[in-house]
């Protein structure tokens, strides 16, 4: 599965975004925030679900009992960046609550694992809507 992810990230870095840009039926994009201890930029690529107005990403951390590296940065530090189809622009995490997180986990249930890593562990999965900064 890593080389898997090694060989995906290359081809988005040497496309600009523009390819291999879906997943397991979800869309992919690419989440930069800023590390929650070194400060330095951190870039993941990663599936979302699109809602509107904007993509929703869950920090399941494919059922680990922890939290994924990028959530604990946005927790520190909500401004980040994301590029969809080559475009990057500036977001804000925003973490969802109560029936808000419900109905769009509802969403995530539809694709293969999410019921299963929420099975894994015994925290309940972030979700973070990433608002555009205007």
């Amino acid at each position: 599965m890593r080389l898997q992810w090694r060989a995906h990230r290359l081809v988005w870095d040497l496309s600009g975004g523009r390819l291999t840009n879906r997943v397991g039926g979800l869309p992919i994009l690419e989440l930069e925030t800023t590390g929650h201890r070194s400060g330095a930029p951190r870039s993941i690529l990663i599936s979302y679900v699109d809602t509107p107005p904007a993509p929703v990403l869950a920090g399941s951390n494919a059922g680990a009992d922890h939290d994924p590296a990028w959530v604990k940065n946005l927790r520190a530090a909500p401004r980040a960046r994301v590029r969809q189809a080559g475009e990057w622009r500036d977001v804000r995490a925003r973490f969802l609550e109560g029936e808000e997180r419900q109905s769009v986990w509802e969403l995530f249930l539809r694709h293969p694992g999410y019921s299963a890593y929420e099975r894994m562990t015994n925290r309940i999965i972030p979700l973070v809507v990433l608002e555009d900064v205007g």
